[in-house]
């Protein structure tokens, strides 16, 4: 046991834990760790955002602002008065469209052009200003009613050269007061299909043919008239004056019956009394065609005619509300006007862009066809020709 206690003892003094014995260890610090260093971040730059690129509006054009303004001045004037022969359907689908594009009314005055020019000069001697525009035929023109129209012209569908036929606007004199708003073709002869065979008749001169005599009507080239423009035609184109006037005796020397009823011209043929009519207004021909009666007109070698008639624009000196004019002048020759103009009047236009469907095929002027205008030149040849035409057909009238 003595043993046992010795052993212990030994123990507790090589371990060093015997209370009081033991030395006092020197105490270790703690290890402390080192701050951790403070980062300071450098501010982030302030993200700067560019400057919003805006887009500069396109200009306006030059026309396009004249054009704006113009309109907005023609709607302040309201109305625009016209002088002129188009038929009533044409003159109501004009100002029906016209108004709804752009509020502004058209008043047509109809009649007979030498009425309506009448009734111009008397308001002119009394300074009274009341067309804008005019639709007048080119017989009218060496009285000198119309100024020139071409500085009224400034829309680029109108200016274009390419949307036009002849790769121009269609001016109908020297002067460029007139332009002409179709392009109807004429040779003033209608015929009895039944009774005149295509091929029968060719030249002028065929008029003469025994075959033919107590067979024609003429309406009266003594008078303003289809009549007077086929006689001019006759005595200027198709022939030369002292040919045409040997020609003009030998046709009243087969006694062709004579007439001044436009309707009855035609409808003697159409009804088969007659078989050729000279001198006929290609409207009432055009208007029998539509019926289905056989009628039709001759296509002569010798040429034939565009004559507008009154389909024509014309433009006074001084026109009253001169906004609303330019306006209409301008819309005139748009795509849109003229597809109104030519489906009411019935003569294809001189827009190369404008369909010619629905339009009286005899009326079309063909490729390669011998065209003579009805210009004012011709129209102060036809004065020479009308007194001619008195003298030799005169005496027929009854």
């Amino acid at each position: 046991m003595r043993m046992t206690i010795y052993l212990i003892f030994a123990l507790i003094i090589s371990f060093g834990v015997l209370p009081g014995c033991a030395q006092k260890a020197t105490p270790v610090p703690a290890r402390t760790q080192a701050p951790a260093p403070t980062v300071i971040q450098a501010p982030a730059p302030a993200v700067t955002q560019a400057p919003a690129i805006t887009k500069a509006a396109p200009a306006v054009p030059e026309w396009q602002q004249k054009w704006d303004k113009t309109v907005a001045e023609a709607k302040k004037e309201g109305k625009l008065n016209i002088y002129g022969g188009v038929n009533p359907e044409t003159s109501r689908a004009l100002s029906e469209a016209f108004a709804r594009k752009y509020d502004i009314q058209l008043d047509f005055l109809l009649g007979r052009g030498s009425e309506v020019v009448v009734k111009y000069k008397q308001e002119m001697t009394a300074g009274i200003n009341i067309p804008g525009a005019f639709n007048m035929s080119p017989s009218f023109a060496p009285q000198g009613l119309f100024a020139p129209i071409e500085p009224y012209l400034f829309l680029p569908e109108v200016t274009d050269s390419k949307v036009w036929i002849d790769g121009k606007v269609p001016y109908l004199d020297k002067e460029k007061t007139m332009i002409m708003l179709n392009r109807g073709y004429t040779s003033y002869t209608t015929v009895n299909t039944d009774m005149v065979k295509e091929g029968q008749i060719k030249s002028v001169r065929d008029l003469l043919k025994p075959e033919w005599k107590g067979k024609i009507t003429l309406y009266d080239p003594g008078t303003a008239s289809a009549a007077a423009a086929w006689a001019t035609f006759v005595l200027t184109r198709a022939m030369n004056w002292e040919e045409g006037t040997d020609f003009l005796r030998a046709l009243a020397a087969t006694e062709p019956v004579m007439t001044r009823d436009v309707r009855q011209h035609i409808e003697s043929v159409a009804k088969g009394k007659y078989a050729i009519a000279l001198g006929a207004q290609q409207a009432a021909t055009t208007d029998f065609i539509k019926t289905g009666a056989p009628v039709g007109i001759i296509r002569w070698q010798e040429g034939g005619m565009i004559n507008t008639a009154s389909g024509n624009l014309e433009v006074p000196a001084k026109p009253a509300n001169p906004n609303a004019a330019t306006v209409f002048i301008n819309w005139m020759l748009t795509k849109e006007a003229q597809e109104i103009f030519v489906k009411s009047y019935g003569n294809p236009s001189w827009r190369a862009d404008v369909s010619t469907e629905g339009i009286d095929p005899s009326r079309i002027p063909l490729p390669g066809e011998k065209l003579t205008m009805a210009d004012s030149d011709f129209y102060v040849e036809q004065a020479k020709a009308m007194k001619l035409a008195k003298e030799i057909f005169g005496p027929l009238m009854k």
